[in-house]
């Protein structure tokens, strides 16, 4: 199943848009040989429902990242 498909065909356009902005951008990652943290699907998901901004969803990914450095 492809990431995100569960918005493929939502009735709201806004959601599918932002559902398929994640999409590329998470793909363009594995196409440089990386992996996003399940963390970061899970902000996206907010973010695609309209839970939180883009901003926030920014903010909450560079908190986690800047704690959590490999």
């Amino acid at each position: 199943m492809a990431l995100f498909e569960e918005y493929k065909n939502h009735q709201d356009e806004s959601i599918r848009k932002r559902a398929y902005n994640w999409a590329i951008a998470i793909g363009l990652q594995h196409v440089d040989g990386l992996n996003v943290s399940d963390f970061l699907i899970q902000v996206a998901r907010q973010e695609i429902e309209g839970k939180i901004t883009m901003d926030k969803a920014q903010a909450l990914i560079d908190e986690h990242y800047a704690q959590n450095r490999f």
